[in-house]
């Protein structure tokens, strides 16, 4: 066994623990009503975010997309995902709003976890898993220094929090809420446009399980093809959940197609590097902007 694939055993270990600390059948009940009141305070403030919309001549936008990533991760058994994300981000001049409310299926060996984008297989027999997942919400201060329109270099500074709205028993999540905090660098070059993100994520620790705090990294940049069409590539880095894991690397090449003034499509293609990425991935999302 590797490492990577003993240290898998504090997730799972808390999994199962987890299992056997439900004291009745209406402890059960709680907690579902509790994950079915965020989930109807989430849809509320998103009924919100477009009445802000129309109340201040605020920009809001929709987006919908769906994520496959596979890969065997360490393990000795391919792991596939499937991720459904539904974004809605609230625009104004200084402020942007973004709330996420993910769909995650996940096949592969019992006991698999999903942690913070991070797979951690098991060994048993081949499931799949799924439910709603973590639900992101964040905060950006654009243009911080108004510095856009006289040096074509923009940025912004944004505050996250990944509520642990995913079911830990299936292995969706950890139950534990996390913390970002980040600045983003943007620089306008003629067409092309470069960027560059650097943050810090604070982890929350399931009951007996220490998850590493971590830097993350994002960099990349686009180029107009044409009028409507338009490709980039981005490379992400995160550290890794546990000591003696690897490191998450993703380099990630991208279209994005303007159907209309308000209506975008952009499909992209993931290579992982190391265990704790995908081998490989695919994806696309459809924006709305209202």
């Amino acid at each position: 066994m590797s490492i990577k694939a003993d240290s898998y055993q504090y997730i799972k270990a808390y999994v199962r623990a987890s299992r056997l600390m439900r004291l009745s059948a209406s402890f059960g009940c709680i907690c579902d009503c509790a994950r079915h009141y965020a989930i109807v305070t989430i849809v509320c403030l998103l009924m919100l975010f477009n009445h802000l919309a129309v109340a201040d001549n605020g920009m809001l936008n929709l987006t919908v997309g769906a994520e496959y990533i596979s890969g065997n991760f360490g393990g000795t058994e391919p792991v596939e995902q499937l991720y459904v994300p539904l974004t809605s981000r609230y625009i104004t001049n200084k402020y942007a709003f973004r709330l996420t409310i993910p769909y995650l299926r996940v096949t592969g060996p019992a006991g698999t976890v999903q942690s913070d984008g991070t797979i951690l297989p098991g060994t048993g027999e081949i499931i799949t898993q799924s439910g709603i997942g973590d639900v992101i919400a964040g905060v950006t201060y654009r243009d911080a220094f108004n510095s856009e329109v006289s040096s074509d270099v923009a940025i912004d500074f944004t505050a996250k929090v990944k509520l642990g709205t995913a079911d830990a028993d299936k292995g969706l999540g950890s139950g534990e809420n996390d913390y970002t905090l980040q600045a983003e660098l943007y620089k306008y070059l003629d067409r092309l446009m470069l960027f560059g993100i650097v943050g810090y994520k604070f982890r929350g620790d399931p009951d007996g399980v220490d998850l590493n705090d971590s830097w993350l990294s994002f960099v990349g940049g686009s180029y107009p093809l044409t009028r409507s069409l338009k490709a980039g590539l981005d490379f992400y880095y995160q550290q890794a959940l546990f000591s003696g894991l690897d490191d998450q690397m993703e380099l990630s090449a991208f279209l994005r197609y303007k159907m209309s003034n308000r209506q975008y499509l952009r499909a992209y293609l993931i290579q992982g590097f190391g265990d704790a990425s995908p081998d490989w991935g695919v994806g696309v999302l459809i924006s709305f902007v209202q």
